[in-house]
């Protein structure tokens, strides 16, 4: 369900399932989701909702005063989407597919809740003056048109053997902070060779070179540049124009 979304977008949804379990919540509801987006103030949908006036703990107090206060959920409690929910990620789904976006990212999940009538979520965007209308045209203002064509980068190591754990360490700290804290980073993944742990693949999504750029002169990737120039003894760098195939 969730392949196309980008990492901001699934710890968005993640941190939806956070609130609602802190307000005692059993099931995860279209407010638990906007306050989700909230957590990530690099993300589209984040800067949108922040320029609109609305933060995560003003928000948070607006909807804590909706429901009776109740004993936290536990972590490890399974907890369902509810029927709004659903319907607010199948909106955001086709918000991407109608902009022919190569992925899901919290600018469509904020569009899957514009959708919304008659709900608390709906009276709180009403409230600081979004509508499908503005965040449409405040999405095309923000992208490049290279946006649309995301940036690809696919990286092939092999690393030292004595430096394994350094180069790890390194190398999962970098793609964490990236996918956090990078603008425009949609995805950062890393995968290591079965049959041979020395090997690794980085797979980078950027939505324009530019923010590829942007991250190589960040503390993290510099950081992991330090210890891969020691480590690394092969290396291949394919650079791409992400295409999403229908």
């Amino acid at each position: 369900m969730f392949e196309r979304y980008t990492e901001r977008a699934r710890r968005a949804l993640f941190f939806a399932r956070y609130e609602a379990s802190q307000l005692g919540r059993s099931i995860i509801e279209s407010e638990h989701m906007l306050l989700g987006l909230l957590h990530d103030g690099g993300g589209l949908a984040a800067r949108i909702l922040n320029q609109a006036g609305m933060g995560l703990e003003e928000l948070r107090a607006e909807v804590g005063k909706t429901t009776a206060s109740q004993p936290r959920v536990a972590s490890q409690v399974e907890m369902p989407l509810s029927a709004a929910c659903k319907a607010a990620l199948q909106r955001a789904a086709d918000e991407s597919l109608a902009a022919k976006a190569p992925h899901i990212g919290t600018e469509h999940l904020l569009l899957g809740l514009l959708h919304e009538a008659d709900s608390l979520t709906a009276r709180l965007l009403e409230a600081s003056g979004l509508t499908l209308h503005t965040v449409r045209g405040a999405i095309a203002d923000r992208q490049a048109p290279s946006a649309r064509e995301p940036h690809v980068v696919l990286v092939q190591v092999t690393i030292r053997p004595e430096m394994r754990a350094r180069f790890e360490e390194a190398l999962l700290h970098n793609a964490r902070e990236s996918v956090r804290l990078d603008p425009g980073c949609l995805r950062f993944d890393v995968s290591q060779d079965k049959d041979d742990p020395m090997k690794w693949v980085l797979y980078e999504v950027y939505d324009s070179p530019d923010a590829h750029a942007l991250h190589r002169r960040s503390p993290h990737f510099l950081t992991y540049d330090a210890v891969a120039s020691e480590a690394v003894m092969e290396k291949t760098v394919a650079k791409c124009a992400g295409r999403h195939v229908t």
